[in-house]
């Protein structure tokens, strides 16, 4: 183990029975890391088949079921109440960890200002690679997008999808935000249909509670600490990719009421400001060039400006109207 590597629990969270083969690809990965984990959790999320199928036939690994709300908050939660790991980390099911993964990970934990890190996501295509969809928007399937470092630096927030944090900070701030009845993020509805979930980014939500907590915490981004998230071609989609925008408009205006609009939309005003204007001109001087496929990517960010805003838009003025007091008639 190098040397000030903490322990570290790895915690798989999973629900969806479609997702076994890459559920089996992911614990087949932490099984090859050059510094193996203290110990495998996979955290099964209300699916009682699947949690028994998952504990048949992964033996070696804590196979446990959700016991916290639904979704990737109360299952990261519950993998971290059961680890007994110094630092915790976390990876998804549809997830492929290079074999080195753990290891960079655990390297950035020398410096005690250091909370937790985070690394790359690659694309792992499982069709044709979508060429239309510029990188600054790879954040809608949850892979590394362009704006983040090339190289080890410190970051607002990492990607949940791989991700570790000292244990003892996670439990300082009450982990995850899962919200109860009447603190869940809003859902946006028409016509009966759930247009958009209204979640938070609880990666990006706990990331900076926690930097609310312990001023001068820093929390880094490894781009060697690399994982290979899939790509199903559903994800790859022009209708996922404006829902995905829309319902991160959604997400963002849920953030901003609950940290405040100064630190909750920090980093989205950069990347508004100079890397979006930047994919812009590179992708039309690309299509200038001769490669259509640039200028589709340069629609596709102006598109996909245009539903987050609609999102937020849409997301803040229905909060407005929530807490307005009624007037006597």
């Amino acid at each position: 183990m190098p040397a000030d590597a903490p322990a570290t629990s790895v915690v798989v969270s999973t629900y969806d029975d479609k997702r076994w083969d890459d559920l089996v690809a992911c614990l087949e990965s932490l099984r090859q890391q050059t510094l193996p984990p203290l110990e495998t959790i996979v955290i099964v999320d209300h699916n009682p088949a699947l949690l028994e199928q998952a504990r048949g036939a992964f033996p070696e690994a804590k196979v446990l079921a959700n016991a916290g709300a639904r979704g990737l908050a109360g299952a990261r939660n519950s993998g971290a109440a059961a680890a007994r790991g110094e630092a915790i980390a976390f990876i998804d099911d549809d997830a492929r960890a290079d074999p080195d993964w753990l290891e960079q990970l655990s390297l950035c934990f020398g410096e005690e200002e250091v909370v937790g890190a985070g690394g790359a996501l690659v694309p792992r295509w499982e069709g044709s690679p979508a060429s239309w969809i510029p990188r600054e928007f790879y954040w809608v399937f949850g892979c590394s997008y362009t704006g983040l470092p090339d190289r080890l630096a410190p970051v607002r927030n990492p990607i949940g999808a791989n991700m570790a944090v000292r244990a003892s900070v996670l439990a300082d701030v009450g982990g995850f935000r899962e919200g109860g009845e009447d603190d869940a993020p809003r859902e946006l509805r028409a016509r009966g249909v759930v247009r958009a979930a209204g979640n938070l980014p609880d990666d990006t939500d706990f990331a900076i509670r926690v930097g609310q907590r312990h001023p001068g915490a820093i929390w880094l981004y490894q781009p060697r600490a690399t994982v290979h998230h899939t790509v199903t071609p559903e994800r790859a989609s022009f209708g996922y990719f404006l829902r995905r925008c829309f319902e991160e408009g959604v997400g963002k205006a849920n953030l901003s009421r609950y940290v405040g609009s100064q630190e909750g939309l920090s980093s989205e005003r950069r990347h508004l400001l100079a890397v979006l204007p930047r994919g812009v001109a590179k992708g039309l001087g690309e299509a200038l060039r001769g490669d259509l496929s640039g200028g589709a990517r340069a629609a596709a960010i102006a598109v996909g400006l245009l539903a987050s805003a609609s999102g937020f838009l849409v997301a803040t003025l229905s909060g407005l109207a929530r807490r307005r007091p009624v007037e006597n008639a």
